[in-house]
């Protein structure tokens, strides 16, 4: 079960969807956990969310999804889990807080964005769940340990 778990290949397009997923979502999760890049910090996202009508728990696993995944996904560490995480905490926000159509909002022109970065984020998490984390990842030395 735990091979499963760190298996991947030896792909370098694992690698860079891998870090290009986790270096887009983690100034997302550091502005809901440390209030960097313009962000709330913890304490005032968590309030948020909760008015919102999110529970306390969810809250919590989407900032730790957003953070400690997108570190992961960056270091290649527990991949599919961050991947995971990150996938379906994009999926949420697609159904639940981006209900603006499909475009982003580039011209200011809609009431908020739309789901179409939701969906590359979605896509790029799902190869990394099936895929791992490729060449230069935590995941790949940790496999080779195993076996």
């Amino acid at each position: 079960m735990i091979e499963k778990f760190f298996h991947t290949d030896s792909s370098w397009i694992l690698t860079f969807v891998r870090i290009a997923l986790g270096v887009v979502i983690l100034p997302h999760g550091l502005q809901k956990l440390f209030g960097w890049f313009g962000g709330f910090g913890l304490g005032a996202t968590m309030s948020f969310f909760q008015s919102q009508g999110i529970p306390s728990l969810i809250a919590f696993l989407v900032i730790l999804a957003e953070s400690l995944g997108a570190l992961g996904l960056i270091l290649g560490f527990a991949t599919k889990l961050s991947a995971f995480g990150i996938g379906l905490t994009m999926l949420g926000a697609a159904i639940f807080v981006r209900a603006n159509g499909f475009f982003m909002n580039w011209f200011n022109t809609q009431a908020g964005e739309g789901f179409e970065y939701h969906i590359l984020a979605i896509a790029m998490a799902l190869t990394l769940m099936f895929g791992g984390g490729g060449a230069l990842s935590l995941d790949a030395l940790i496999s080779e340990k195993i076996r």
